[in-house]
C-alpha cells in the first residue's frame, strides 16, 4: 500500500522527513514509534511520514530534518544491502543530491541470522555522510522483531529530540 501521511502540530518550528520502506512491516512499526515519542514531546513539529516508493529527490532536501529507516536484505544474492526501493531512491533516483548539513539520523533493521545483521544501518549512514548531511547522532539498529524493543527505541528517539533541541532555532519568515 502506497502512503502519505502528514502529521500537522499547532506553532510549528521545524519539519522532519521520515522517509522509510517496509516489506515486512517492522520498519513501519519503529517509525510510528519513533513518531508518536515525537508527537508527545514536540507538539510544533511537522511530521511528514513518507515510504521510499513514492518519494522524489526534493522530498530529501524539502524539510527541516531527515530521518531514513529501512531493513536489510539478500538483494541479488549478496546480504546487507537495502530494502530494493531504498536503494532505488537513494542510489538511482537521488544519486547526486547534495543535502548541504542537512541535520539527520538513520534507522537500519536486521536478522541476526545473517552475517551482515543490519547492515542497512551502515549503508543510511554512508549514504547520508556521502550527501553532505549532518549525523545527529549514531543510526539507530533494530536487530530481529522490533516489537519487544520499543523502549530501546524510545530511548534513542529521547536523545533524538535532544539533538534536535540543540540545534539552532528555526528564524520565523
Amino acid at each position: 500500500m502506497m502512503e502519505r501521511i502528514t502529521v500537522h502540530y499547532p506553532h510549528m518550528n521545524r519539519s522532519v522527513t521520515l522517509l522509510y520502506s517496509t516489506s515486512t512491516g517492522h520498519t513501519e512499526f519503529v517509525i510510528d514509534a519513533v513518531i508518536g515519542a515525537l508527537g508527545k514531546e514536540m507538539k510544533d513539529l511537522r511530521i511528514i511520514k513518507q515510504r521510499a516508493e513514492v518519494s522524489k529527490p526534493e522530498d530529501l532536501k524539502k524539510a527541516d530534518l531527515l530521518l531514513l529507516a529501512c531493513g536489510s536484505w539478500n538483494t541479488g544474492n549478496i546480504e546487507g544491502q537495502l530494502q530494493p526501493y531504498m536503494e532505488d531512491l537513494l542510489h538511482v533516483r537521488s544519486s547526486d543530491i547534495d543535502l548541504k548539513g542537512k541535520p539527520s539520523a538513520a534507522i537500519g533493521l536486521g536478522d541476526d541470522r545473517y552475517h551482515f545483521t543490519a547492515r542497512a544501518a551502515e549503508k543510511l549512514t554512508d549514504y547520508l555522510t556521502s550527501h553532505g548531511a549532518t549525523l545527529l547522532l549514531p543510526t539507530l539498529k533494530i536487530i530481529n522483531e522490533p516489537f519487544d524493543q520499543t523502549k530501546k527505541i524510545e530511548l534513542w528517539t529521547k536523545e533524538f529530540i535532544a539533538a534536535i533541541d540543540k540545534l539552532p532555532t528555526k528564524s520565523r519568515e
